[in-house]
């Protein structure tokens, strides 16, 4: 069983257009679980109405909101997927025909998969939140963006992975974004993600390094399973996450690999220590 998982969190419309563009790809997957990082009880109610329109299962894994909690709120979604194989996305992508399916394609026990994307203009993203999502349209705009940098990052993951593995770069160079899968067994080896990353970043450059460690290591769809980054403003202007409040506990002495503070959570685990 296959499930997605979509990270949301206000961007209702957003979401509507990611749900459309999964419907073109039904036969690949059999739920999605909308992991919501606590969102309004206005946007709640409007979303709750909304997904009545799918033909496919969606589930609404929603947590308070105490700030910015990606990595609770990926776990939540994680807990409630019912899927032994996941596939991660945010709720700006806008998913190609194929892109489940090549997810699918590439899966192995031990990896995980990353996938590819490419950044809308504000323009097309407009023209995409005000008309109907088709195969078509979703084609005509990836065919207008160059496939260069989907090459390049293509290439770069997989001279990062066979310099990790010949242990001539860091693990700390494995990242996981929004748009990666892999096997559910393989999550809960190192207990998913440490709820302890609390604000912005450093949960997915923690749980890379985690899976490196377990021995999980990355394998390349970037040039196949691709979505389209529908443009917003920035959450957070001009800052990375280097500068935010989680830096210090990331580079702590020691990231065991099965966190104390995750899918499931030890005695003590509820706050940060290092």
């Amino acid at each position: 069983m296959v499930s997605v998982i979509i990270c949301f969190y206000e961007r209702l419309d957003h979401l509507k257009c990611c749900l459309d563009s999964l419907s073109l790809n039904t036969s690949a997957f059999d739920e999605v679980v909308v992991a919501d990082d606590g969102s309004s009880l206005k946007t709640v109610e409007a979303f709750r109405k909304h997904i009545k329109k799918y033909d496919f299962p969606i589930t609404h894994a929603w947590q308070p909101n105490e700030g910015f909690r990606l990595a609770a709120s990926r776990n939540n979604g994680i807990r409630q997927a019912r899927g032994d194989y996941l596939i991660f996305l945010d709720c700006d992508f806008l998913v190609l025909p194929n892109t489940i399916a090549e997810h699918l394609q590439a899966a192995r026990p031990g990896r995980v998969v990353a996938g590819g994307f490419k950044y809308l203009d504000e323009p097309s993203t407009k023209e995409i939140l005000n008309t109907s999502i088709s195969h078509g349209l979703i084609e005509k705009l990836d065919r207008g963006i160059s496939n260069g940098e989907i090459l390049k990052r293509h290439r770069r993951t997989i001279k990062r992975t066979i310099l990790i593995r010949l242990r001539l770069k860091s693990p700390k160079s494995q990242s996981l974004g929004g748009h990666f899968s892999i096997y559910k067994k393989d999550l809960e080896r190192v207990n998913g993600y440490d709820e302890n990353y609390v604000g912005w970043g450093g949960e997915d450059e923690d749980l890379g390094i985690r899976l490196v460690r377990a021995g999980i290591y990355c394998r390349s769809a970037i040039r196949s399973a691709r979505v389209l980054h529908l443009w917003h403003p920035p959450a957070i202007k001009d800052r990375h996450w280097q500068e935010g409040p989680n830096i210090q506990y990331f580079n702590r002495k020691e990231i065991p690999v099965f966190c104390i503070n995750g899918l499931q959570a030890q005695p003590g685990s509820s706050s940060k220590q290092w």
